[in-house]
């Protein structure tokens, strides 16, 4: 997207700049569940709703997500409620992907919302993906994506997912952060994967996520301080 179109999609956007549409420093969620947009949002870094706030992705889905601009995220076609007799509870697991379901290890992507039968929740969808789709656009943006997940990440995954954001006129900053619980204190290693956008860490916590936090707020305060400390290539950290 070239710079003149960027400009004119955030005119036409009404060049909004509220504290709950995107900036020129956006702090973004890009999964794998509730638990990093929470973090982030307890820390007074996250601003606004993205798509990957509130529903269960992989790296796989968010790689695949951005490279087709959220098209496959948004087929309403695709979406599959879960019976109630099938839910882990009545108000949790509520509704499937066909895309995303079993071929991305994802049986369920929308947890607290059913997007095949509301109208309210679909376009509460769009709206996060309008809100990212307009920090990536913008090339006075520097937009710092966090992806916090529980089960292995490839890394040629995340080296993908990092050079699809390098295509966007903004700049932008990707740290993924792949937990294993059952540490006796947590501990963080950085692995160079060759992108200087790219800050890949291997955290072992003590404990495991709840969904929205760890279930001992020592890792919490480790994982946010590991953010906080993180230096990208211009000199500049998470603020």
């Amino acid at each position: 997207m070239s710079r003149g179109l960027a400009a004119r999609v955030l005119r036409g956007l009404g060049g909004r700049r509220s504290a709950r549409e995107p900036g020129r420093l956006n702090h973004v969620s890009l999964g794998s569940h509730c638990h990093m947009a929470h973090l982030l949002k307890g820390a007074g870094l996250r601003g606004w709703s993205g798509p990957f706030d509130w529903i269960f992705s992989n790296a796989r889905m968010v790689r695949h997500c951005l490279a087709d601009d959220f098209a496959t995220l948004l087929d309403r076609s695709a979406y599959r409620s879960v019976p109630l007799a099938e839910r882990l509870g009545p108000d949790v697991t509520r509704c499937r992907h066909r895309e995303y379901g079993e071929a991305y290890g994802l049986p369920v992507v929308f947890n607290h919302h059913d997007p095949a039968v509301s109208d309210e929740d679909y376009r509460f969808l769009q709206e996060g993906v309008r809100r990212l789709r307009t920090a990536l656009a913008d090339p006075e943006a520097e937009n710092r994506l966090y992806l916090l997940a529980t089960l292995p990440v490839e890394p040629e995954d995340a080296v993908a997912i990092c050079d699809i954001l390098s295509r966007h006129p903004s700049r932008n900053r990707l740290m993924v952060m792949q937990v294993e619980a059952g540490a006796p204190a947590p501990t963080a290693r950085r692995v160079d994967l060759g992108r200087a956008a790219l800050a890949f860490h291997a955290i072992h916590t003590r404990s495991a996520s709840l969904g929205l936090r760890f279930a001992e707020e020592a890792d919490d305060a480790f994982v946010l301080r590991l953010i906080r400390s993180e230096t990208w290539p211009d000199g500049n950290r998470p603020s």
